[in-house]
């Protein structure tokens, strides 16, 4: 049976090598994703485990909860400089010295904002004794040593074109400044930190530029000979007060791998969630194969049964063949996998993304789960088709043909009906009701599920409906369609599987485009808003003060964010100031008011009202990374915080007194009554060119930006969808081929009484035009509802309008037809090519 199994397998080798390709993209996608996501924890591993090297223990204060370090930067409580003097004293410290990061960001000679990618740009303190920078490192020049000394980052001199000796403009938190380069620091092999840029001073200036004066952030440590860090560490605890907290260089740098690992894994996430749509598509295209491929053989497994094989036999021959399909493509996903992580990392190095270098980290794990799910996919795939292959008789031998595809019975008829029945209704529900997500991919589901059971009657129906036509080849075409309705109904099913996902994310992006715009529209009030350029730290404060001084400008609002904890999750809280607020935005108060709004109390949006159950008046728990636990009372609630993306908006006072950055996220203002806004633009950009990270939007800017942030995003889920498309086109191929072997006696008898060649390309090309525009309705059909109801239940997150583009819903259908005659031009051409007297001839 295994000689046997493998030369049927070998038998066509057109079909094995789609069979396999259909899986490897998957697999692929899967090895890929872990490769790149191992990868990356390995080199920030050692990357960190370089820069901690020098340092044995590292003395900070204690965070109030775990907080997530993109919404705090990491930062904690600054530390009193009279502690290092402590820490220095304790018996086996050989060095201790403080310091401090914030953010810096560089100016290249053309004046503009070095922030490739938008990474981070910080400024930070340079260690007097270089042992304690581990693997970084002064490659070129010395330490800045004065007050107006810096020293960069390498791939920042680079990309600037910096040397030593030359005059750098930095911007800071209270201002522009011009220092000298005097060095230019390496991360070992790396020339920057993911990209980020960096301008290192001396303590002492760091402590200045940075807004933390007579205040470090850490304490780093190194130990006398023949101490050990753990020895050294709970030493220093000892001397430490309440709320600060002594750690080793290795925990530093393990907890700063984490923090990396945790950064990951929403990137990771995603990319398996499009690995497992291309899977599923696939389980498709290889249930769809192997159940024509036991239709076919059907004499030939009946002769099998009839010299003795066992259903035992049949049932491993079949799934044996599935195995070696598995292996294949989990070895051959596993390689591209390699390939597609080294892909994906470069493509990050051509944005700015600056990933530590290091081999390529294969883990046991990603090798197992690509031939897991190898032989998983094609296992299950497989399993009902080798079950009815394992079920033939032998009397099937001596029957002429096979017999002909199966119609539904009355049970699944009802059964499949009563099931998409069920998702319509859930989808129809959720669709009404706002924040149901899981409730809303458990309906899309069940519709799904419902679908798959109706396939074959919807590809009937439609067959019914193209055969009352006039055209002979279209009435051909679709009497194939229907005599095997299930073979086409899995292959239009395999294509409606990638368009669903990628029209439901067409209706959510343009729900949010339309969102965005009703927001700016409806509760926008200022004339301008100063944001920070790509995703930079924030604006340096000193812009709002040099706002506040001109004449033309009446209301200057600053806005900052923070991560805090709030009902046991951590949130992002919005600082606001009150003074002019009415007149920049208009928040939607529901209940409260907004002069209640000061030092002590907050306003809450209505759904986190709602999920924290309060109302005005009530007290709400606070707790800020810095400084603890907070009570606030509730001023009022609020329904139209989408423009600036708040749930919890509190007091500057309240800000300042918790949180050590100054930076702000946004300013929001109004300019004297009269001022065209075109003009009153170009004046603030002239007043703020010193800030060359500060872009000026008025409300047109705002919707243009966010809405190409949205096409950005559309476009590049799409183009991580295709590949699931590419299989499901892979599916239309196979199956078309599949066919064409399988009527290779029928088509021989079309050109015998008269058929041209031509026309039976067309009978083959109409055929895959129906299974693809069956697949494409089917998905688009339901994609929408699935978008519908998504965009409802991203109410939270800013979509407040559904919205369905038409125009874009309808291209995916016309390329869905052209698809169909693209994935029939080789198939068609082989059945053309069928040799008449060798297809008519009696076996």
């Amino acid at each position: 049976m295994v000689r046997f199994s493998l030369r049927a397998l070998l038998a066509n080798k057109v079909r094995l090598l789609l069979t396999v390709a259909s899986v490897t993209v998957g697999v692929a996608f899967v090895a890929g994703t872990f490769v790149l996501s191992d990868t990356m924890v390995k080199a920030f591993d050692e990357l960190y485990a370089g820069l901690t090297s020098g340092t044995d223990v590292v003395v900070r204060s204690e965070s109030a909860y775990d907080a997530d370090v993109t919404t705090t930067g990491g930062q904690v409580r600054p530390l009193d400089d009279d502690l290092v003097a402590r820490v220095r004293a304790v018996p086996g410290v050989e060095v201790a010295e403080g310091s401090v990061f914030g953010f810096a960001l560089i100016i290249d000679r053309k004046g503009e904002p070095i922030q490739p990618g938008g990474a981070p740009t910080f400024g930070t303190s340079i260690a007097e004794d270089r042992r304690l920078s581990g693997a970084g490192s002064i490659r070129e020049g010395r330490a800045p040593e004065g007050p107006h000394e810096v020293v960069v980052d390498a791939r920042t001199a680079a990309k600037a074109g910096f040397r030593v000796g030359d005059d750098v403009d930095v911007v800071l938190q209270d201002g522009r400044r011009t220092f000298r380069l005097v060095g230019i620091v390496g991360f070992g092999e790396t020339d920057s930190l993911l990209g980020a840029t960096m301008a290192g001073f001396d303590l002492g200036t760091a402590q200045r530029m940075l807004g933390k004066p007579g205040v470090v952030d850490e304490i780093d440590v190194r130990a006398l000979g023949g101490v050990s860090a753990e020895t050294l560490r709970d030493r220093i605890a000892e001397a430490l007060p309440d709320g600060v907290e002594a750690v080793t260089g290795d925990q530093a740098a393990d907890e700063g791998t984490a923090a990396v690992e945790d950064a990951l894994g929403v990137f990771t996430t995603v990319l398996l969630v499009f690995a497992g749509v291309s899977l599923l598509v696939g389980t498709f295209v290889i249930w769809n194969t192997f159940t024509v491929l036991v239709a076919q053989r059907r004499r030939e497994v009946a002769l099998l049964r009839a010299v003795g094989a066992t259903q035992r036999q049949v049932l491993g021959g079949v799934l044996f063949e599935a195995t070696v399909v598995g292996v294949v493509a989990g070895a051959a996903g596993l390689a591209a996998g390699v390939g597609l992580a080294a892909g994906i990392r470069s493509l990050l190095g051509l944005v700015g993304v600056d990933v530590p270098t290091t081999s390529a980290a294969v883990e046991p794990r990603t090798v197992l789960a690509a031939f897991a799910v190898g032989l998983g996919v094609t296992a299950a795939a497989a399993l009902l088709p080798a079950w009815a292959a394992a079920r033939v008789a032998p009397m099937e031998a001596l029957r002429e043909s096979g017999p002909a595809d199966r119609t539904a019975g009355r049970v699944r008829h009802v059964a499949g009906w009563t099931i998409l029945g069920v998702g319509a209704a859930m989808l129809a529900a959720v669709s009404v009701t706002a924040d149901r997500r899981w409730w809303t991919a458990l309906a899309a589901l069940t519709t799904f599920a419902g679908l798959v059971v109706v396939g074959p009657m919807l590809a009937r129906g439609m067959s019914r409906l193209v055969g009352s036509g006039r055209s002979t080849a279209w009435r051909i075409a679709a009497r194939n369609i229907a005599r095997n309705s299930r073979r086409a109904a899995a292959t239009a099913l395999a294509l409606a599987i990638g368009l669903a996902v990628v029209t439901a994310v067409a209706v959510a992006a343009s729900s949010l485009e339309d969102s965005v715009s009703e927001a700016v529209s409806g509760g926008n009030r200022a004339d301008l808003v100063l944001e920070p350029a790509g995703a930079g730290m924030g604006i340096s404060s000193s812009v709002a003060a040099l706002l506040r001084s001109r004449d033309d400008v009446r209301d200057v609002v600053e806005l900052r964010e923070w991560g805090a904890e709030v009902g046991g999750e951590e949130h992002l809280i919005t600082a606001l100031d009150t003074a002019g607020l009415d007149r920049v935005i208009d928040l939607g108060i529901e209940s409260g008011s907004l002069d209640d709004l000061r030092p002590g109390r907050m306003l809450v949006s209505t759904a986190a009202a709602d999920d924290l159950d309060v109302g005005t008046g009530d007290a709400v728990v606070v707790t800020f990374p810095e400084t603890g636990r907070r009570v606030m009372r509730v001023a009022g609630t609020f329904d139209q915080g989408s423009l600036i993306n708040a749930s919890y908006v509190i007091t500057m006072p309240d800000y300042d007194a918790n949180v050590t950055s100054r930076l702000d996220g946004a300013i929001l203002l109004r300019t004297v009554s009269g001022l065209d806004p075109d003009r009153a633009k170009e004046r603030i950009e002239a007043a703020v060119a010193d800030y060359p990270n500060v872009t000026v939007n008025t409300p047109a800017d705002l919707t243009r930006r966010a809405q190409d942030s949205v096409n950005q995003l559309l476009g590049i889920v799409t183009a991580l969808l295709l590949l699931a498309v590419v299989i499901a086109v892979l599916g239309v191929v196979n199956t078309l081929v599949l066919s064409v072997t399988e009527r290779s006696r029928e088509l021989g008898l079309l050109r015998a009484v008269g058929a041209t060649k031509r026309q039976v390309r067309a009978i083959v090309r109409r055929e895959s035009v129906l299974m693809s525009l069956l697949g494409a309705l089917c998905g688009v059909v339901l994609g929408t509802a699935v978008g519908v109801a998504l965009a409802r239940a991203l109410a939270e997150e800013g979509i407040t309008t559904v919205s369905v583009p038409v125009l874009t819903l309808a291209a995916y259908v016309v390329v869905a037809i052209v698809v169909g005659v693209l994935a029939a031009v080789g198939p068609a051409r082989r059945a053309s090519g069928v040799d008449v007297l060798r297809a008519v001839s009696s076996e």
